[in-house]
């Protein structure tokens, strides 16, 4: 290849960029974060001018570290976290904050469809309303902000918003589509049953393009704002779970499946055909033809994030523990945190319980236990999430041998064990296993390097770490999984009966 390739991340937290060779090499990488508003309980905003700004200190820090590389920018493929939608006025001005996957807020409106058109979502979109989806926000809207629903003449994904910034052009793919709920996700188009129950016309909602259709051009007006060279490529992209998968080196059904640990987390397969299973999210994949699964729970590296902000000496004054240091904490002390267990609900949850009310909690909290134990024990607390993530597969028939982990966690030895053991898969790690990596992938093959994405995964994919459970450990977290389900059964109860 004789140009770089640029991926793009808009994540929950933060939006980071990945420059790229043709042999998967990666020359260069940045980040920025923003922040995210909770004007009320169970609620999360961002402004997406913030995404923006982010994206422009990203480039120059990129553009700052190898000028050669940035200049040689061929293609660019975007992806962002899914469920995040940015409302335009008829001027293109954003009409309010944008509302979070993770945002709590309509759970009135979630019941209310279900009730009313449950059938037709799993029939149309694969999948049921929660406080995720889309559509039930805009519902929230219609009944809680009529003025800013009236005001609303466009609406796009948080990744869409960007790639508009980008090329002056408005489009999405299937799997962001799907993620507002108002798709005919087999068809590969809008509904307008569904789009009709969010109160929107045809016309609001941008064209579905393949995830590797060019989008447009870097514009004039972009190359001013972000430092870009004018009349790049911009390809559609897809959402950030489906370029992790790539980026991983998971483009076919088989019997591995994806760990994903990043903000939030889940467990992910491939599937041949589509088909709603209850609880678990179905996306068209990027390769025409397959599904993807998703069980997901949504306080990961969030939930460490939480413990480490806690253990900070002097808040505001003393830095927080390094990442390095929390591992070595949790080392301190043996598989089980000596009986301490953490459900990590700080966001309320999704699977298995779909429970918007439910909050996190400590339990068998002992004198003699210290730091190490309350951090172990949010390690161990994520991956039991994930575990129920997993039997929900299991339930279901969607079965896996082994798993790659993605995501921060990946550089976390620590973690990685717990998982393995907790989850009694075998696993491994992947060297630059993130989305913004599968984004560039897919650039790199939407524009001509390879041949398709198996030819981009094989040269590019390089495989790292691989680990077993111990049997022995295993065994341990069996038990102490048990408690924790007993538990988060009670709280799941307690919390919908308030």
């Amino acid at each position: 290849m004789s140009h770089s390739v640029l991926g793009i991340d808009l994540g929950t937290s933060s939006l980071k960029c990945v420059l790229m060779d043709g042999d998967g090499r990666v020359r260069g990488t940045a980040s920025r974060p923003y922040p995210t508003s909770r004007p009320q309980p169970g609620w999360a905003e961002q402004n997406p001018a913030d995404w923006c700004e982010a994206l422009a200190h990203a480039l120059g820090e990129l553009r700052t570290r190898g000028r050669a590389a940035f200049a040689d920018i061929g293609a660019i493929g975007l992806c962002s976290a899914a469920h995040i939608p940015v409302l335009l006025d008829g001027h293109d001005s954003v009409v309010r904050p944008a509302i979070l996957w993770s945002d709590q807020r309509s759970e009135a409106q979630v019941q209310a469809i279900n009730a009313e058109h449950g059938a037709l979502l799993e029939r149309l979109a694969l999948n049921r309303a929660g406080c995720t989806w889309t559509l039930p926000q805009l519902l929230w809207l219609r009944d809680c902000e009529p003025e800013n629903h009236r005001r609303a003449r466009s609406v796009l994904c948080s990744k869409d918003y960007l790639l508009w910034k980008l090329t002056g052009i408005k489009v999405t793919d299937p799997a962001s589509a799907a993620a507002t709920l108002m798709a005919d996700v087999p068809a590969r188009g809008w509904s307008e049953a569904l789009t009709g129950l969010a109160g929107l016309s045809a016309d609001m909602l941008p064209p579905i393009l393949s995830t590797d259709a060019e989008a447009g051009r870097v514009s004039a007006t972009a190359s001013r704002e972000f430092g870009l060279p004018a009349g790049i490529p911009v390809f559609v992209g897809t959402l950030d779970s489906a370029a992790e998968l790539i980026g991983c080196g998971v483009c076919e059904p088989q019997n591995t499946g994806m760990i994903m640990v990043g903000s939030s987390g889940g467990v992910m397969a491939l599937a041949h055909a589509p088909s709603h299973h209850a609880g678990i999210i179905t996306y068209p994949y990027v390769v025409d033809d397959f599904y993807y699964k998703q069980a997901g729970t949504n306080s990961c590296a969030t939930s460490l994030q939480w413990i480490r902000t806690l253990f900070s000496t002097v808040p505001g004054q003393a830095a927080a523990l390094g990442f390095a240091e929390l591992d070595q904490l949790a080392a301190q002390t043996d598989a089980g945190a000596d009986g301490l267990l953490f459900h990590p609900y700080l966001q309320g949850e999704r699977a298995p319980y779909w429970n918007p009310e439910l909050r996190g909690s400590f339990c068998g909290i002992d004198q003699a236990h210290t730091s190490a134990h309350f951090v172990r024990a949010v390690m161990e607390g994520v991956a039991y999430s994930l575990k129920d993530c997993l039997a929900m597969f299991e339930r279901n028939g969607l079965t896996m041998k082994s798993a790659v982990i993605a995501g921060g966690v990946a550089k976390s030895p620590v973690w990685t064990r717990i998982i393995t053991d907790v989850l009694g898969l075998d696993t491994y790690t992947t060297q630059n296993g993130e989305s913004a990596f599968g984004a560039a992938l897919l650039a790199a093959t939407a524009s001509g390097t390879f041949a398709d994405l198996k030819e981009a995964v094989a040269t590019c994919v390089r495989r790292e770490h691989t680990l077993s459970p111990d049997p022995q450990s295993a065994a341990r977290y069996a038990a102490h999984f048990a408690r924790y389900q007993t538990v988060a059964a009670f709280y799941d109860s307690l919390s919908r009966a308030a």
